[in-house]
C-alpha cells in the first residue's frame, strides 16, 4: 500500500500537467510551428487554386474541373478574399482561418458538453488538450483536408448526440447551430452522412427511443444538406453535367485492392483501436460520450473502404475519434477509468499509437518540409521563366500541385491531372463489357483532347512529365500526338521529365513587362 502511494501521486502530477493551460499552449505553438515548417498538402494546394479561378469569374466544372462537389472550394473562398483584402499568400490565410475554425469547435463542443455528465476541472483539461492534440498536431499533412474540416464541423453535433445521451439538456440555439456543422460536413462529401447516422441510431437503440433522431439539430442539418443539393443543381450545373457522370463512371469504381485497404493503409490502426476498446469496456456500459466517438470512428472507417482509394487523408477522422473515444474512456476516477488506464490495451495499444498519430499523418515531412517530388521545384526553376504557366502529362495531381503555387506559377489546365484517362485506361483492362469498354474509352478520349486543347489554347511555358513511360504512351494516342510539338525536354528529376517551350516558340514578352 505504501508503495503504491508515490505511483499514485507521480500519476497525479502527470495528469495535472497534461491538463494545465501551459500544455494547451505548447501543443498550439507546436501545431502552428509544423505548419509553418511544412506546406500544405497537394489535395488543399489544388483547391485554393480551384477556389482562385472561381473567385476570379472562372466557372466550375466548365473552365476548371473537378470530381468534387462545390463545397470543396467554396469553403476556400473567403480566404482567398480575405488574402487579397490583405495583401497576403493564399495558403497562410487558409491555415490561420482553420486554426481559427478548430478553436471555435472545441470550444463551442465544450460548452455543449458541460450540459451533460458532471466532470471535474482536470477533466476538463485533458480533454481541451487531447482535442487540440488531436485536432491541431495529428492532422500533420491532413491539415486542412476537406476530411479535418468536415470532423471540426462534425464536432458540436457529436457532443449535443454525448450530452443529450447523459441527460444533459442543450439549448435550442446551440443545436440549431451544431446542425449547421453537420450539415456542412456532409455537404463536402455524403459518405460523411454515416458519422451523424450511426451515432444518431446507436443511441436511439439503447434508448429504445426516436428522440436522438428528431431532434432540432437532426432536422437543421436535412435542411442544410437539401439547400446545398438544389443550390449545387441551380447555381453549378456543370456539376451534374460533368461531375456526377465521370464520378459514377470512373471515379468511383477505380478502387484500390482489397488488400491494399486492409493492410497497407490507416486502415488497421483505426480497427485495432476500436478492437481493442471493444474489449476494454466488455465488462461495463462504456459513457456516452465514448459511445458516441466510437460509432462515428466506425461510420468514417466504413467511409473509407467505400470510398476505397486508401488515402491517408480517409483515414483520419476514423483513427482521430477511436483516439479519442479511448482518451475518454480512460478519464476520471472510477474503478471503471482506473482499471482502463491500468490495463495492457491502454499501455500497448492506445498510448503508443495516440503518441504516434502526427507521424502516422506525415509529422515528419512537414518538419523537413518534404516535397511531394524530392527536386522537382529546383528542376523547373533552372530552365522556366519566372511565374511559369504549368500543365501536367501526368497521372496524378501532385505532380502539378503544390510545385506551381511554390513556384509563383499559373496552373492553365482545367483538371488536376490526366486521371480521368488514367482510371478509364485501369478500369478497361480484363474482361470489360463492350459497352462499358466503349464508354471508358470515350472518357479516356475526352480527358486526353482536353489536355492538348489546354496546351494549344493556354500555351505553358512548362509541362511536367510524370515519366518517359507517361509521355510515351500519350503521344501515342491520337488526341495528344502533336501535344509536344513546340516544346523540348530541357529538364529531369529523377523520372519526371522538365518540357519547355522551344526558344523560337517563346512567347514574347509584353511591353513593359518586368
Amino acid at each position: 500500500m505504501k508503495a503504491d502511494a508515490p505511483r499514485a501521486d507521480e500519476a497525479s502530477k502527470l495528469e495535472a500537467i497534461l491538463a494545465s493551460p501551459w500544455t494547451t499552449l505548447a501543443l498550439v505553438l507546436i501545431a502552428i510551428g509544423q505548419q509553418i515548417a511544412g506546406h500544405l498538402d497537394c489535395d488543399v494546394s489544388w483547391f485554393i487554386t480551384f477556389a482562385e479561378r472561381y473567385v476570379d469569374g472562372a466557372v466550375p466544372y466548365v473552365d476548371i474541373t473537378d470530381p468534387n462537389p462545390p463545397a470543396s472550394f467554396l469553403v476556400l473562398a473567403p480566404a482567398i478574399r480575405l488574402a487579397r483584402a490583405l495583401g497576403l499568400a493564399a495558403e497562410p490565410v487558409v491555415a490561420g482561418l482553420v486554426f481559427f475554425s478548430a478553436f471555435l469547435a472545441i470550444a463551442f463542443s465544450a460548452l455543449i458538453l458541460r450540459s451533460g455528465a458532471p466532470r471535474t476541472r482536470e477533466e476538463w483539461g485533458l480533454i481541451a488538450n487531447l482535442s487540440v492534440f488531436l485536432l491541431l498536431v495529428a492532422p500533420a499533412l491532413a491539415f486542412a483536408e476537406r476530411e479535418h474540416l468536415a470532423l471540426l464541423a462534425l464536432a458540436p453535433l457529436l457532443a449535443t448526440l454525448a450530452a443529450s445521451a447523459e441527460g444533459g439538456r442543450v439549448a435550442r440555439p446551440l443545436r440549431i447551430l451544431a446542425g449547421l456543422g453537420a450539415g456542412l460536413a456532409v455537404c463536402f462529401k455524403p459518405f460523411f452522412a454515416l458519422a451523424i447516422i450511426a451515432p444518431a441510431l446507436a443511441i436511439a437503440y439503447r434508448e429504445r427511443s426516436l428522440r436522438s433522431l428528431l431532434t432540432a439539430e437532426m432536422a437543421t442539418a436535412v435542411g442544410v444538406c437539401v439547400a446545398y443539393g438544389v443550390a449545387t443543381l441551380v447555381f453549378f450545373p456543370g456539376y451534374a453535367h460533368y461531375a456526377l457522370p465521370v464520378i459514377a463512371d470512373v471515379y468511383q469504381p477505380s478502387r484500390e485492392t482489397a488488400v491494399n485497404l486492409a493492410f497497407r493503409s490507416l486502415a488497421p490502426v483505426n480497427l485495432a483501436l476500436l478492437g481493442a476498446l471493444l474489449i476494454a469496456s466488455a465488462r461495463g456500459v462504456a459513457p456516452a460520450a465514448v459511445r458516441v466517438c466510437a460509432f462515428a470512428s466506425a461510420a468514417f472507417l466504413a467511409s473509407f473502404f467505400l470510398q476505397g482509394k486508401g488515402w491517408m487523408n480517409h483515414a483520419y477522422p476514423g483513427v482521430v475519434l477511436a483516439l479519442l473515444a479511448w482518451s475518454l474512456f480512460a478519464l476520471g476516477d472510477d474503478p471503471r477509468a482506473r482499471a482502463a488506464r491500468e490495463g495492457r490495451l491502454f499501455k500497448f495499444v492506445f498510448l503508443p499509437l495516440l503518441i504516434a498519430a502526427p507521424f502516422e499523418f506525415g509529422a515528419h515531412m512537414l518538419w523537413v518540409n518534404a516535397e511531394e517530388h524530392p527536386g522537382l521545384r529546383a528542376a523547373i526553376q533552372r530552365v522556366a521563366p519566372s511565374h511559369p504557366r504549368v500543365i501536367a502529362l501526368a497521372r496524378q495531381l501532385d505532380f502539378g500541385h503544390p510545385v506551381t503555387r511554390q513556384l509563383g506559377g499559373v496552373w492553365v489546365g482545367r483538371p488536376n491531372a490526366l486521371w480521368v484517362a488514367s482510371f478509364a485506361a485501369y478500369l478497361s483492362k480484363g474482361s470489360v463489357d463492350p459497352e462499358r469498354r466503349a464508354l471508358l474509352q470515350d472518357y479516356r478520349r475526352r480527358d486526353l483532347a482536353g489536355f492538348a486543347e489546354d496546351v494549344r489554347l493556354r500555351k505553358p511555358d512548362v509541362i511536367i512529365v510524370e515519366d518517359k513511360e507517361t509521355r510515351e504512351w500519350a503521344i501515342k494516342q491520337p488526341e495528344c500526338a502533336t501535344v509536344l510539338d513546340g516544346y523540348e525536354k530541357t529538364g529531369q528529376s529523377e523520372e519526371i521529365e522538365i518540357w519547355t517551350r522551344k526558344r523560337r516558340d517563346a512567347v514574347a514578352p509584353s511591353p513593359g513587362a518586368a
